[in-house]
């Protein structure tokens, strides 16, 4: 019922929608600019560590023979940023919208997907810059870019599932935006975004996180991602049928816990 009730004010969703993407720069001078400095700020600071630092060579693509750690970085990098400030700002824009869900009956879903709706127009202009850098480099991911997007929809059903589940518990307990941000911490390094996960040392640490990075939450995807950007061929069959059902199961306990609790979130406000 809940989510039949959000597809019927889908008007209400483009337009917060459009509010977000709108509001999102304004009144900055290089505006959309910024959302491509912050992914490669950070990419230039761990090339420098990976390259400098631990003096450690990137792992060729496989079949691809591509040897670049920036843009494997990046492959894995832009994907986790959209998880990651999705889940963060649609816990902000719940508890913000305070005023509207005390005055205005509307799907309170609204609130998490116009975030999800603007931070997934932000990874497509991320990724085709991407792929623009991809192909400079030789590496022809165009035949891949229908398969990316199809599992870019599994993403964004996995990341509305965890964004509504938290910014739903989040008006109940804000420690849980505070408990977040060290939670994700730890799953950005149990998720193979800086690290090649065949470069693993074989002792058990390492086949604790090799195991993490590959089949965790997040860990799953990145490794989809980095076999259609960086390696050059389709993902195994098993992941993408793990990918799928990660992401429905999602969706799926978000939006129950966010229609069993949205109710009571004008008295709890």
């Amino acid at each position: 019922m809940s989510l039949r009730r959000a597809i019927a004010h889908r008007n209400l969703l483009y337009l917060l929608s459009l509010k977000e993407l709108r509001t999102r720069y304004k009144k900055s001078v290089l505006g959309w600019a910024w959302s491509l400095f912050n992914p490669l700020s950070q990419m230039l600071i761990f090339t420098v560590i990976f390259t400098y630092v631990f003096v450690a060579q990137p792992i060729p693509g496989d079949p691809s023979g591509l040897k670049n750690f920036p843009l494997y970085f990046l492959s894995g990098l832009l994907p986790w940023n959209f998880f990651s400030i999705t889940t963060s700002v649609a816990m902000a824009n719940v508890q913000s919208g305070s005023g509207l869900i005390k005055k205005v009956s509307f799907p309170h879903e609204h609130l998490v997907f116009s975030v999800l709706i603007a931070q997934f127009v932000t990874l497509l202009i991320e990724t085709a810059i991407l792929t623009i850098a991809l192909l400079i480099v030789g590496q022809n991911v165009l035949k891949w870019l229908p398969v990316v997007l199809l599992i870019y929809s599994l993403w964004a059903l996995f990341t509305a599932g965890v964004a509504l589940a938290l910014s739903a518990f989040n008006v109940f307990f804000h420690d849980v935006s505070y408990l977040w941000t060290i939670l994700s911490q730890i799953l950005f390094y149990m998720t193979p975004v800086i690290y090649f996960t065949v470069g693993l040392p074989d002792v058990l640490v390492g086949r604790i996180l090799k195991t993490a990075a590959n089949w965790g939450p997040t860990g799953g995807f990145i490794v989809a991602f980095h076999n259609l950007f960086y390696d050059g061929h389709m993902p195994a069959a098993r992941l993408l049928l793990y990918l799928a059902l990660l992401a429905i199961t999602s969706f799926t306990i978000g939006m129950w816990i966010f229609g069993r609790l949205s109710p009571r979130f004008a008295e709890e406000m």
